[in-house]
């Protein structure tokens, strides 16, 4: 790692850097040729940035090589063992999938199938393939996914360095397609984010796609009366699954884990919520849902707030709660920035002349 002052520094910097990408533009023609060139050095920084902290996400994967490359891919293969075992007569919450442990001797890692009875079904199409057909194929589509998002969203090829982004496809979470089918065009294919993942609905009602949560509506209730045996099973093993989950992440990276910092971020974002809805729900899933991991910041893509993913590119620990700070100055500057400029509009209405038609 580098030295802390180094890092500081560093932080300072790209933080100028982001501002100016974030701001320049809107200081008026004045500042149109200084400004362009703040916005390219914006954009450098912020590409080198992202590209430090991808590769410090991800450097421990390659320290033993070829031992962990198994990570490559890997959450793919637990639900597709989970919606195998279904098919097979089990119970998919029992499925997992082993990679190697880290150290050198320290054996295997088993990690648990968690996602909901809709996840299941989602990946039955694919119970047909092997567990290297699967990961090539849906490391393809992950990929495909994360540009795909990034075009949609009008960011530039190299955001997909973001290091949240670069960890989901590196380990091939269906986060990364959720995302995708939630900015994509069609209400039938935004249905099926959230069997993906069910905290997609959050966004989906910031964004009001009504028509693609009707078209949920109707399949949710389909299946729980045509595989109703599959969502009692998952009934009788939530409170384990639950409880693996917390364990498996230590928590999460969310402010779920501490019920005085929840409050907090879940009143700004409430608050924020008043003047920026979609904003609002799309952070609300980074900063409040349990047991999150680190790539569902990701979710913070869709504001384009160089600033803020600047702060989410740090991967930190659970423990310092970063993801939720930032969220939470995220909103306090939006919403104090909202009330100065409706302030000044009011002001400006009041000492604005009067009609000549109403003179």
């Amino acid at each position: 790692m580098i030295d802390d002052q180094l890092f500081k520094a560093a932080l300072i910097a790209v933080a100028a850097a982001a501002l100016a990408y974030g701001f320049v533009p809107a200081l008026g023609p004045r500042w149109r040729g200084p400004g362009r060139a703040l916005k390219i050095a914006g954009q450098v920084g912020l590409g080198v940035w992202f590209a430090y902290w991808s590769w410090q996400t991800i450097a421990s994967f390659f320290e033993q090589f070829p031992l962990h490359m198994d990570m490559i891919g890997f959450d793919a293969r637990i639900y597709l063992h989970a919606a195998q075992t279904w098919l097979a007569g089990g119970d998919p919450w029992t499925a997992f999938a082993d990679r190697h442990a880290w150290g050198e001797g320290a054996g295997y890692l088993r990690l648990y199938f968690a996602g909901p009875p809709p996840t299941v079904l989602a990946f039955v199409p694919f119970t047909w393939l092997s567990d290297d057909a699967m990961t090539t194929g849906w490391m393809a589509l992950t990929i495909g996914s994360a540009f795909y998002s990034l075009r949609r969203l009008g960011l530039p090829a190299w955001w997909i360095l973001f290091p949240p982004l670069t960890l989901g496809v590196f380990v091939g979470n269906p986060h990364i397609v959720c995302l995708a089918l939630l900015l994509c065009g069609s209400s039938w294919l935004r249905a099926l984010a959230a069997p993906m993942k069910a905290y997609a609905l959050i966004p989906m009602v910031g964004e009001r796609q009504w028509k693609a949560l009707g078209i949920l509506a109707v399949a949710g209730t389909i299946s729980v009366v045509v595989f109703w045996p599959l969502w009692m099973t998952y009934r009788a093993d939530f409170s384990h699954v639950q409880a693996w989950m917390q364990d498996a992440t230590w928590g999460g990276f969310s402010a779920a884990r501490d019920p005085r910092l929840f409050a907090v971020t879940a009143g700004a974002l409430g608050v924020l919520a008043l003047i920026d809805r979609r904003g609002a729900a799309w952070l609300a899933v980074p900063a409040l849902w349990p047991a999150s991991e680190f790539f569902y910041s990701t979710f913070a893509l869709p504001l384009r707030s160089p600033w803020l993913v600047a702060v989410l590119a740090v991967p930190g620990t659970q423990f310092d709660a970063r993801v939720p700070w930032a969220i939470v100055a995220y909103a306090t500057v939006r919403i104090i920035l909202w009330l100065v400029v409706a302030v000044r509009s009011r002001r400006t209405a009041r000492l604005a002349p009067a009609s000549p038609e109403l003179a």
